[in-house]
């Protein structure tokens, strides 16, 4: 039994856009200036490589830091630059410049840190993969859209 899904041409066009709104806020949410993020000061009452059962993948590759003035515990991925944050210790005061989206409240663990400073001296700075990401992302529906255009002008896909 095979089942035909409608492909129309306006559906996979409104799909692409969708999909490039969405990269958009991610990108902005993903690249703003340092102080245009919510921050956090207070003394470091956690900071290892391991956090209960997590990481789940990539062992040894993340951080977990708890701050006094915050609920919820960061998880970093500092591959490059684990051994700054290792040089932090318990009781340091740091600021810490992070986003929140719902899975921040519902996982009780905050996996969008930024930046983080002590004595305004910058211990971790997120890399630009996920802009990046984003940004080949958006491309990509780019060069779909006119792939969808190209089967629409060969009567390949219905109006």
């Amino acid at each position: 039994m095979h089942i035909h899904l409608p492909q129309r041409f306006r559906v996979l066009l409104s799909f692409c856009i969708v999909v490039i709104v969405a990269m958009v806020f991610f990108i902005k949410s993903n690249s703003r200036p340092k102080n245009d993020y919510p921050h956090v000061t207070g003394k470091i009452i956690y900071l290892d490589s391991a956090m209960g059962s997590l990481p789940t993948r990539d062992v040894g590759k993340y951080r977990y830091l708890k701050i006094e003035n915050y609920p919820y515990p960061f998880e970093i991925y500092a591959d490059e630059q684990g051994a700054r944050i290792d040089s932090l210790k318990k009781g340091d005061i740091v600021t810490a410049r992070f986003y929140e989206t719902s899975n921040t409240k519902e996982e009780h663990i905050n996996r969008f840190l930024q930046f983080l400073e002590k004595n305004n001296k910058l211990y971790f700075k997120r890399t630009d993969f996920m802009a990046n990401l984003g940004y080949v992302i958006i491309g990509l529906s780019i060069a779909l859209m006119f792939f969808f255009y190209t089967l629409y002008k060969k009567n390949k896909i219905p109006y």
